[in-house]
């Protein structure tokens, strides 16, 4: 793993942790499993459920993790970093500046 890379699956697991999104786990038996992840570890994934017992799915026998929503991921330390220190505000701004110019410029013809 390069030095500035993150490893991207704690990063995901941390993210729908950290935000309580909804997430459906395919095992491979082609159970679905459907909760919100609580802890991870190395081998485990602790799964919550309402009104459920919290399972402790072993990674080995998942397929693929599905959130409910979409969640962003950051892929760099850099942008792991700067994720954590911009204020939610700043981030809002941004995006609505980029909104703001987008729909003020005149759209591109391509081809004649």
């Amino acid at each position: 793993m390069n030095k500035g890379q993150l490893n991207l699956q704690d990063n995901f697991l941390n993210q729908v942790r950290k935000e309580n999104v909804m997430v459906t786990v395919y095992l491979v038996s082609g159970v679905q499993l459907k909760g919100h992840v609580r802890a991870f570890d190395s081998f485990t994934i602790l799964l919550e459920s309402p009104g459920k017992p919290a399972q402790l799915v072993y990674k080995h026998a998942m397929a693929s993790v599905v959130p409910s929503k979409n969640v962003h991921v950051a892929t760099t330390r850099e942008e792991s970093a700067e994720a954590e220190e911009k204020p939610v505000a700043l981030q809002e701004e941004s995006i609505q500046s980029v909104a703001a110019i987008s729909s003020t410029e005149e759209p591109i013809q391509v081809g004649s």
